[in-house]
């Protein structure tokens, strides 16, 4: 089915509440004071986390025909494809939205591999902490993946099939088109 996007419609609006809905980003805050160099993670996954990266997160999507609102946008500023300027303007939103959420994840994830990483160091971790911080870091993790996950649902969305086609031309990829049974 091909997908429409329909001017004026409460799409927009919609996507960023979907977005800040999960209430990740305005969750408990953890120390910001991260070692700028944690052992257990390399000095690129420390950036990409503190940058809110998709770390290839959202393969699952992006394999799939369901594109990331970075690299739509990207390809909109290069002009290798067009999109309307509600479309654009939405995708600004679910980008912006879902970098935002992303860091704070981040910074999170960061602060708990810290403290991880801290009782290790001094000796003293035992079972019941390391199943509580181990189980802890993964719920970030989940919600790090989902954030960017939903984004790229949110913003194949809405994109017609023609431009996720070209999207994905642009991209260089392949990707069968699936007809995914809904209609946005």
């Amino acid at each position: 089915m091909k997908r429409a996007f329909v001017v004026g419609s409460p799409i927009a609006p919609m996507v960023l509440a979907l977005l800040m809905g999960s209430g990740a980003a305005s969750a408990e805050r953890l120390p910001e004071q991260v070692p700028s160099s944690l052992r257990s993670l390399s000095a690129e996954e420390i950036r990409s986390l503190r940058d809110g990266e998709g770390m290839g997160l959202a393969r699952a999507a992006e394999m799939n025909g369901y594109p990331g609102p970075a690299h739509v946008l990207e390809a909109v500023r290069q002009g290798k494809m067009h999109l309307y300027a509600e479309q654009r303007q939405a995708l600004e939103r679910i980008h912006t939205a879902m970098k935002v959420e992303a860091q704070a994840l981040g910074q999170q994830i960061l602060a708990l591999e810290a403290l991880l990483e801290a009782g290790f160091r001094a000796g003293r971790m035992v079972e019941a902490d390391l199943a509580r911080q181990v189980e802890d870091i993964g719920q970030k993790r989940a919600a790090l993946r989902l954030t960017h996950l939903r984004a790229h649902l949110l913003t194949a969305g809405l994109m017609s099939a023609e431009q996720i086609e070209h999207y994905y031309q642009f991209r260089g990829f392949t990707t069968e088109s699936p007809d995914r049974g809904h209609v946005h």
